[in-house]
């Protein structure tokens, strides 16, 4: 009789595959970035001014994490392996940008939580390249997933019907393009992809670190000076709108009496 060394959930981990097992490890993670991002994503929709400071954090990740991309991905077969420029969106993001902010892109916009970003980025490909896979598979998939549900509502909300794709050009993918093709070949190159236990965990580590720092760019949008200043404004309407129904209210009870 053969004995097998390896447990159970070795052997289970190798049936499903490494992109199975990495969606099911971080989905607690996911869950609750999911609901972070749908809660600010209501208030960044309540202006342009507030959307574009989120459009403009995201287009930095999307640079930086190409960038690295193209700089380790000769030099470490694994990302070589998951290289797709297709899904690259840095230069979309960047026309966004430059739509919402009419031309005049500040050329840095202090963010704490963009710094860490880099940082936590920087630190985690020094440590071994194979942990950009994290940041890039968590942040293309979440566009190839999310961005045919997002882009019709942000165009209705923004009013960016009369300038489409304007300032939703990330989230519109050329004509052809298949996001189901595109999410099929992406688990086939993951589940191919050889493997150290160690590396494994790493990933999955990672890309729990990428929830959390989308977390905290999201939260500084929401926190921002602009966001503030809407709601302020948006208060200030209620405020008068409800003062002239309460004024109403009592001239009509006066009239009644």
């Amino acid at each position: 009789a053969v004995v097998s060394t390896q447990s159970t959930g070795e052997l289970c981990e190798k049936i499903m595959g490494f992109a199975e097992d990495l969606r099911t490890k971080v989905k607690t993670d996911h869950d609750k970035s999911d609901k972070i991002f749908n809660a600010a994503l209501s208030i960044a929709l309540t202006d342009r001014k507030v959307y574009r400071m989120a459009v403009y954090r995201f287009w930095r990740v999307f640079q930086m994490l190409e960038e690295k991309m193209d700089d380790l991905r000769d030099d470490c077969p694994p990302l070589q392996q998951v290289y797709f420029p297709s899904l690259f969106r840095a230069e979309e993001f960047e026309e966004d940008v430059e739509f919402f902010f009419e031309g005049d892109v500040p050329e840095d916009i202090k963010s704490p939580a963009l710094e860490e970003y880099r940082k936590q980025l920087e630190n985690d490909v020094t440590r071994d390249p194979v942990l950009l896979i994290g940041y890039m598979q968590t942040m293309q998939m979440a566009l190839v997933s999310g961005g045919a549900m997002l882009r019709p509502m942000i165009v209705r909300v923004l009013g960016l019907k009369d300038r489409y794709p304007l300032g939703v050009k990330a989230l519109d993918w050329p004509e052809g393009f298949s996001t189901t093709a595109a999410k099929k070949l992406y688990t086939e190159r993951l589940d191919a992809l050889e493997l150290t236990p160690k590396q494994q965990n790493g990933i999955i580590t990672a890309k729990r670190g990428v929830f959390s720092l989308n977390n905290k760019l999201i939260r500084e949008v929401i926190y921002s000076t602009e966001s503030r200043d809407v709601l302020l404004s948006m208060c200030k309407k209620v405020s008068i709108v409800c003062l002239i129904f309460m004024f109403l209210a009592i001239a009509y009870l006066f009239y009644l009496s």
